[in-house]
């Protein structure tokens, strides 16, 4: 019986797991397209603050500086050529530095600032990398090195379009950082006169979906081979190197685990609650008969009956000298003597206190009389709670009648038992 309850947990658990599992996944599907518009509208915020700089550099006053390299707390201006006018551009570039902070927290490794022809930059941090580049540049070195390959010569004519460019992930050199860059062009006049470069971590991306995750309890992932179901999308005024999310099935399938569980623990105590509570319907719990109340409108429809009353002798006596604890395990013992007799088909009825009705089906009036006398020998021949208990047993064996006449044939020749004496059996005469 305990293997066949763990076998049926272990049904449901798995039943369980298959639908928490695909039900999961598909609600992670659903999230897939919102995820991605959610990743566009955290790059779409951190372009309308670039593009907000244009402003700030366009009003910018000018200094003339001499070449070197000139630091602002993290802000360094690298010039290239004597008595350059130099934008000031250091305290501009802090606000876009905390404004993107807000935006991309973690996430921004380098904000810098070229200016058109390549006289002077500005870098926060001025990391070896762009040092070594900036310096190799000549004057037009910004337009044919950045400008041309990302397309930015004519993004002014970008009225309802993007105006500014992200670029596909690349690994750094010296740091190993992946990165992305957002390109803005401020133009003036229709020429370019200077550029606006932001690395952007590529395990921002990581974070954002983290973060998307955590909201709305997800399992979305970027890496495609953990993926039961991937999209792929270009992000916003991007036309490389498109992200690929999906549904991470790992995730999903450990996330399932425990409410797949409690719910096959609900469902088998449900089903073990509901089976308690038709067998107590059903059932009398002392005996395992059934329940008068519950059958007795069964043997109203009845017309042929093949029936015993049974009756514990002295009952009445045995529970005012014991107690009525010794007098439920006597009912209870006969009861259990009673089911060792009659087949499984055959029908016990606790019909009241120490009171049963047996019905047997397929049986002759001989056959009831024999089967009578072995169920008063069954409980006769060995005592029960230390005392000898006998039975009275009254049957009656008859066709094309109603309930109310057999029962009250079967009750005389109970009555009759218990005149001779009791410890007997009587089968009415038909």
């Amino acid at each position: 019986m305990k293997e066949i309850k763990i076998l049926s947990l272990l049904k449901a658990s798995l039943l369980s797991l298959a639908i928490v599992s695909t039900s999961y996944s598909a609600y992670n599907v659903i999230h897939v397209q919102q995820l991605i518009e959610d990743l566009n509208a955290s790059y779409g915020r951190m372009y309308t603050s670039i593009r907000r700089f244009g402003s700030y550099y366009n009003n910018a006053p000018s200094t003339p500086l001499q070449k070197g390299v000139y630091v602002d707390g993290t802000v360094s201006t690298y010039v290239q050529n004597d008595q350059a006018e130099t934008k000031e551009l250091a305290e501009g570039i802090r606000r876009l530095r905390k404004r993107l902070q807000i935006c991309a927290p973690e996430s921004i490794w380098t904000i810098a600032v070229f200016e058109n022809p390549n006289t002077y930059a500005f870098f926060d941090p001025l990391r070896p990398g762009y040092k070594t580049a900036f310096s190799q540049y000549d004057e037009d070195g910004v337009l044919e090195n950045i400008v041309e390959q990302e397309k930015l010569n004519h993004t002014y004519q970008e009225f309802y379009g993007c105006n500014i460019r992200m670029t596909d992930s690349y690994l750094e050199e010296g740091t190993q950082e992946h990165l992305r860059t957002i390109y803005f062009p401020i133009h003036n006049k229709q020429a370019l006169s200077a550029l606006v470069a932001v690395d952007i971590k590529e395990s921002y991306i990581d974070r954002r979906i983290e973060r998307y995750n955590n909201n709305h309890y997800t399992r979305l992932t970027n890496a495609p081979k953990y993926s039961l179901y991937t999209q792929s999308a270009f992000l916003i005024c991007s036309e490389k190197d498109p992200v690929h999310i999906g549904v991470n099935y790992l995730k999903v399938l450990e996330a399932s685990i425990a409410p797949s569980l409690i719910m096959a623990f609900l469902y088998q105590f449900s089903i073990g609650l509901l089976r308690r509570r038709t067998r107590s319907i059903r059932k009398d719990e002392m005996t395992n008969f059934f329940r008068r109340d519950y059958y007795e409108p069964r043997l109203k429809k009845m017309t042929r009956f093949a029936m015993l009353i049974v009756d514990i002798d002295h009952f009445k006596e045995i529970n005012d000298t014991h107690g009525h604890n010794k007098g439920d395990e006597i009912i209870s013992e006969c009861a259990k003597r009673i089911l060792t007799q009659i087949r499984a088909e055959d029908i016990t009825i606790r019909w009241g206190g120490d009171e049963f009705f047996i019905l047997f089906n397929n049986m002759t009036h001989c056959q009831l009389g024999v089967k009578a006398e072995t169920i008063r020998k069954a409980v006769a021949q060995e005592s029960i709670a230390g005392l000898a208990i006998t039975l009275s047993i009254g049957g009656v064996f008859v066709r094309d009648t109603t309930f109310a006449k057999a029962y009250k044939s079967a009750d005389k020749a109970l009555y009759e038992s218990k005149r001779r004496g009791r410890n007997r059996s009587t089968i009415a005469d038909q």
